[in-house]
């Protein structure tokens, strides 16, 4: 044979069929490793929609706002609206209404909504569409208050309806850009806040509004359209 002669791989197969094959060891060990990393990508997805670590509320499109006096005790203003001005005299307190789900697989402990804007300060929030009237001994439609010391718990895939009142105190100063709702929650971790967009919403010349898209020249956010009434 000349000595320039190269052996092919199919000859130094049927020499020795373990030629060109990894050692066993390196190629358990490489089996470990796939395996590890395939149990670290399950887990990531397991725990990203569980919603351990960036737990989500979603709102719904549907949304509506009304005027309330300054205590936000009146029992009518639950069927004043912006549009009926005979029943909702206009005034510098306004309150809003909007629904949010729980998209994680853990019940969420929500604490706090919303924060006082520019030009605006949050009143009173309540969540549910029911409460217990001690003084009366009834349940009566209205939703609970939200403090930290009486938190709601949200379980995973329910919704809860949630109204925040507010004192609209200098129209002008009403950020005209989109603002999240921040709702802030309880965990194991420690404290948490889940910020929530809402849709924007079209104004009628009558009062009234729809609820849009984010693509929408037209629509304003929902602060901007609760100012605007005010100041009207």
């Amino acid at each position: 044979m000349p000595s320039d002669s190269v052996l092919t791989d199919e000859v130094w197969r049927g020499l020795d069929p373990r030629t060109g094959m990894l050692p066993v060891r390196t190629r358990r060990r490489l089996a470990l490793i796939a395996a590890v990393l395939l149990a670290l990508v399950v887990a990531a997805v397991v725990i990203d929609r569980s919603g351990v670590l960036a737990p989500r509320l979603t709102a719904h499109p549907g949304w509506f706002g009304w005027f309330v006096y300054g205590d936000a005790t009146n029992p009518l203003a639950k069927t004043e609206s912006m549009v009926n001005r005979r029943y909702a005299a206009p005034t510098e307190h306004v309150a809003q209404g909007f629904d949010v789900t729980n998209d994680n697989q853990m019940s969420l402990t929500i604490v706090g909504v919303e924060e006082d804007r520019p030009g605006m300060t949050v009143e009173r929030v309540t969540v549910g569409n029911l409460y217990y009237d001690e003084a009366l001994q009834m349940t009566r439609t209205g939703g609970e208050t939200l403090t930290p010391d009486r938190p709601y718990v949200l379980p995973p895939g329910e919704t809860l309806s949630i109204k925040v009142y507010y004192h609209v105190t200098d129209c002008r100063a009403v950020p005209a850009s989109a603002q999240p709702i921040p709702v802030r929650i309880r965990r194991l971790t420690g404290p948490h806040t889940i910020e929530v967009p809402l849709y924007p919403l079209r104004p009628y010349p009558t009062g009234g509004w729809h609820v849009s898209t984010t693509d929408d020249p037209d629509a304003v956010p929902w602060q901007r359209f609760l100012a605007d009434h005010v100041c009207r």
